[in-house]
């Protein structure tokens, strides 16, 4: 039972209340009225203990992101916009109450300084995630959207009114310079506004899969999990490893394009098939043929859902203006993710494995727990 627990303390299974799992942020600047508005969405997951969910609920949960890790400012002064929030449901209607996940809107609005001429978004650096900003100047999108991650700034929008022209172009020529931007949390205060350029989407694109895995669902981390039940030779682990990922990063990489698995249950599915290797692995500890094609639609399945989750299809949103290193980033974060899971994982069972009671007393009862999981993902939308 130590081992069991042992396991369980290096799973994503701690106990919170509701968190904020994701964030897209839409700036809105009307420069003739001079207002802003920040239209931020956020995906918000419940605890699985009804106590922790009934202490935070989702709109504490967003309302704390946005004022303790979103910072407004303008011309390097700190705002306090007006905040407004409102619930979404993001689950259909046929998911159970336990699965449900909602989306909060959170509206920060006020008005823009009288004479500033740069915002700048502020993400603290204990925030859990990055966030993904597109500016709205004018009724006039920019051309790229920005990733922020923690203890960066956004890239500078200039909120100086334009009679013509393009609303992102600078009116005055008063942005400093690039080599002018670089360099601060100096003792006298200066803040580093330096353009990340392209290293901007490929960092966030890195993360964005890492948090796929690591702050999925159960499945994408159990899956590499379970492959150790059955055996923990060296060859058959890498066999089966390099099939799980080989088709999550097929499926990945073909999402990105625009081209994903449509009509199918791919939840439900997935967790049959974790069910089935967690099951095998009570009878015999021999790899079958078959099992790496299993392996390799597993992994199909495990990219299909990260390319369904929110920070995917925003990163994603425009296939025509994607680029390779963004999905190449995406998919290493996520392999990654994988990888770690999969070397955690390895010190823990190899090291229970040297003893008699090991398939006993670790991989018979993990492999009902999980392989339950499994089956509870499989049919969980029936009832």
């Amino acid at each position: 039972m130590a081992a069991l627990g042992l396991l369980v303390s290096v799973l994503p299974m701690a106990a919170f209340a509701h968190k904020v799992s994701s964030v897209s942020l839409i700036s809105y600047f009307d420069t003739k009225e001079g207002t802003y508005l920040l239209d931020a969405a956020m995906e918000v997951i419940p605890s699985e203990e009804q106590a922790l969910n009934d202490q935070i609920s989702p709109k504490d949960a967003a309302r704390e992101f946005a004022e303790g890790y979103l910072f407004v400012m303008f011309d390097e002064v700190e705002q306090s916009p007006k905040v407004d929030i409102n619930i979404i449901t993001a689950s259909d209607e046929d998911t159970p109450d336990s699965l449900q996940q909602q989306e909060v809107v959170v509206k920060m609005s006020g008005d823009i300084p009288v004479g500033a001429k740069n915002f700048m978004m502020y993400l603290d650096p204990t925030s859990p995630m990055a966030v993904v900003m597109v500016v709205v100047k004018d009724k006039q999108p920019s051309r790229r959207m920005q990733v922020i991650l923690a203890g960066e700034y956004s890239r500078q929008v200039n909120v100086e009114p334009l009679v013509k022209g393009d609303p992102f172009e600078n009116p005055s020529g008063n942005l400093p310079k690039p080599e002018e931007q670089k360099a601060s949390s100096t003792d006298e205060g200066e803040i580093d506004t330096s353009d990340r350029g392209e290293g901007d989407s490929i960092a966030g694109a890195f993360f964005a899969g890492w948090n796929g895995i690591l702050g999925g669902t159960l499945l994408l981390i159990l899956m590499p999990i379970g492959l150790f039940l059955l055996t923990t030779s060296v060859r058959p682990l890498i066999y089966q490893v390099a099939a799980v990922l080989i088709g999550q990063s097929l499926a990945v990489s073909l999402a990105a394009w625009g081209i994903a698995i449509a009509g199918l249950p791919i939840v439900q599915i997935l967790g049959a098939i974790l069910a089935v290797i967690c099951f095998e692995a009570i009878f015999h500890q021999r790899l079958g043929w078959w099992r790496l094609p299993l392996l390799l639609f597993a992994g199909v399945l495990s990219g299909s859902i990260l390319a369904g989750t929110g920070e995917f299809l925003r990163l994603f949103s425009d296939p025509t203006n994607m680029g390779v290193d963004d999905a190449l980033a995406y998919v290493t974060g996520a392999e990654l993710a994988i990888l770690v899971t999969v070397l955690i994982a390895a010190l823990v069972f190899l090291m229970l494995s040297r003893f008699d009671w090991y398939r006993k007393s670790v991989v018979q009862p993990l492999a009902v727990l999980i392989g339950g999981y499994g089956i509870f993902e499989a049919i969980g939308k029936l009832f």
